[in-house]
């Protein structure tokens, strides 16, 4: 008899609920750390607030865990969303944790470097933390629909991974408008910044992700 062969699909693997219970611990330990880490992201989104807990001393242990479950949720949410027909396998993930990290530290550099350019320092300083908030609140929000892919439906997932990438790029614009917005002079400039800082990372991380699945 023949042997059909078992078709890789974020339903047929085990590791990925495996791995996404691994994230959970990561974050859980991350608030216990830190406690009202998750209620600061929320409650900060929609408000110009300077002091936060980002301006509070903070664990480092509790930093890097939340940094684990953040770049490997992220990360997941990728794979599941440009998976096609390669194995989804964990090599395959942990390239794409690797390609995740490479272009965030690269927007890191240019905007420091644009940052430092325009003398904009001090601002930057203040908006970071609202910008480290805004991505705990979007692999908070992918987290229960990388569940509903790798659990029941891979469908449902790419139509509410659509709607919360949507909501995220929307609450950043929102949150950098709120923050540099100088006046009519500055708009070209925030386009640019949007374009280039913002935008066309997460496009290059997302086409990288394409060739790879």
């Amino acid at each position: 008899m023949t042997e059909i062969a078992r078709i890789s699909t974020p339903l047929s693997e085990a590791w990925p609920s495996w791995l996404m219970l691994g994230l959970l611990v990561c974050f859980v330990l991350s608030e216990v750390l830190q406690p009202e880490t998750l209620r600061a992201a929320f409650r900060t989104t929609f408000t110009k607030m300077e002091r936060i807990y980002g301006d509070r001393a903070r664990n480092l242990y509790g930093v890097i865990l939340l940094n684990l479950f953040r770049i490997g949720t992220f990360a997941m949410a990728l794979y599941a969303f440009t998976y096609h027909s390669a194995p989804f396998s964990l090599r395959t993930y942990g390239i794409i944790i690797g390609v995740v990290l490479a272009v965030l530290t690269v927007r890191a550099a240019v905007s420091w470097l644009v940052a430092y350019t325009f003398e904009l320092q001090r601002t930057v300083v203040i908006y970071l933390p609202q910008y480290d908030n805004l991505w705990t609140m979007l692999c908070v929000l992918l987290y229960p629909a990388i569940l509903l892919c790798i659990n029941f439906s891979g469908e449902a997932f790419h139509w509410l991974a659509i709607a919360i990438g949507a909501l995220f790029v929307g609450v950043m614009i929102f949150k950098i408008v709120q923050y540099f917005y100088a006046g009519p002079q500055s708009v070209l400039y925030l386009l640019i910044y949007v374009v280039t800082l913002e935008l066309l990372p997460l496009g290059a991380i997302i086409v990288t992700t394409q060739s790879l699945t």
